[in-house]
């Protein structure tokens, strides 16, 4: 066994201490708050502690669970040793729900150095402003913030930092108003996926022909969704199949085969029904030219960008439509999850208009209009603190 005792002016700079000296696997025995800051008491060896004879139980309050963290709190007396009433304690188990609530503590430490960061009359504080008031994540501006740190201009920091995040943005090579191609629209209800179909099928219409043409609905859930395709279907002039399952989509590809352009309207579900994953199974097992194109709205939040993106299987996306752009407040959120998951972006939709509402963005485009948005409709209360916890915790 290897136990140390750490004395330290907070607990933060002490689990680092501990962290450096003995690793990722040592054990918190002990902690007590004095005039001089913190004292620790770990050791790398819990279960020759627990066999010795002094013997401990952790009370533990407030447990994390299923990634759902308690409201943080500064109180770090929580980790209190006492004797045990049964000796055959799960130390696994134990050691498990200790270490979760380590990295509960160090997340609750950096949430405080950040406000403290904000209070701070710095550069950085000002470039930690803009970047939360625009809506990027707090993960990805801390790692912006680490490529300007040795800047000690802000207008210098704030230019690169914007050369940064456009690099760091893609858009698809192909445009699908222009080349054609089959083309499914996914993504949870409400984005507006048909409207989109519309707006992309009424384009190539103007450009080309709608002779051209065709449209696929596999939304059988949603009541009325075959009307509303059929009812774009009537007014451009072009057939729609429907295709209830996987089988019938590959009747009706083969039907509409001779067709330049083909848009495949899906249900629209949330990211939580176990149905996602079944049609995006249906339409991964279809013709290797398929695009898949995941259609998101631009004002939903962080933390439901990332959990979207994620269950919509981002392996087999082509790329994503960023919708609602013209409601929306913020759009660094959605470019935060784009950045980080290298999807590319297809097109942007601006409004309900059809077919004038989309457009295929630029890099730039998409920086000054998150900044722009930010600048007028961004303030400190944008910054909210459970989207930042949540994504300091979110892999606990």
């Amino acid at each position: 066994m290897n136990m140390k005792r750490f004395h330290e002016m907070n607990m933060h700079t002490a689990l680092q201490k501990i962290r450096e000296e003995l690793g990722e696997d040592a054990v918190i025995i002990s902690s007590k708050q004095d005039k001089k800051g913190v004292e620790v008491v770990a050791a790398t060896d819990y279960e020759a502690v627990s066999s010795s004879e002094s013997k401990f139980k952790y009370n533990i309050e407030k447990k994390c669970t299923n990634n759902k963290v308690s409201k943080p709190s500064r109180d770090y007396k929580n980790i209190n040793p006492t004797t045990p009433s049964n000796n055959n304690i799960d130390t696994s188990l134990l050691q498990k729900e200790i270490s979760q609530l380590r990295r509960i503590i160090e997340s609750q430490t950096e949430i405080i150095s950040w406000n403290n960061l904000i209070n701070d009359n710095s550069i950085t504080r000002k470039l930690l402003q803009n970047l939360s008031i625009t809506g990027f994540g707090f993960n990805l501006s801390k790692k912006l913030l680490d490529k300007v740190k040795k800047v000690d201009n802000f207008d210098t920091a704030w230019k690169l930092i914007r050369k940064i995040i456009e690099r760091s943005i893609s858009i698809t090579q192909k445009n699908v108003i222009e080349s054609g191609g089959i083309v499914a629209l996914v993504g949870p209800t409400g984005v507006g996926k048909t409207t989109t179909i519309a707006k992309i099928a009424a384009q190539y219409a103007l450009n080309y022909s709608n002779r051209d043409i065709a449209l696929i609905s596999t939304d059988h859930y949603r009541i009325g969704a075959h009307d509303q395709i059929n009812t774009y279907g009537s007014i451009l002039n072009v057939p729609v199949v429907a295709a209830n399952n996987g089988i019938e989509l590959q009747r009706a590809l083969n039907i509409v085969k001779d067709k330049k352009l083909v848009l495949i309207d899906t249900a629209g579900l949330s990211q939580r029904d176990c149905r996602v994953k079944e049609i995006m199974k249906t339409l991964s097992e279809q013709s290797k030219e398929l695009i898949t194109y995941l259609v998101v709205s631009a004002s939903t939040q962080l933390c439901v960008q990332k959990e979207i993106i994620n269950q919509f299987t981002p392996s087999i996306l082509n790329g994503v439509i960023i919708s609602k752009t013209d409601e929306a407040s913020q759009i660094g959120g959605v470019l935060t999850v784009l950045m980080e998951q290298g999807l590319p972006v297809a097109y942007e939709t601006t409004g309900q208009r059809v077919p004038e509402d989309i457009v295929r963005p630029s890099q730039n485009d998409l920086v000054n209009k998150a900044i722009k948005l930010g600048a007028k409709f961004g303030n400190m209360e944008s910054i909210h603190p459970t989207e930042l916890y949540s994504e300091l915790v979110e892999n606990v």
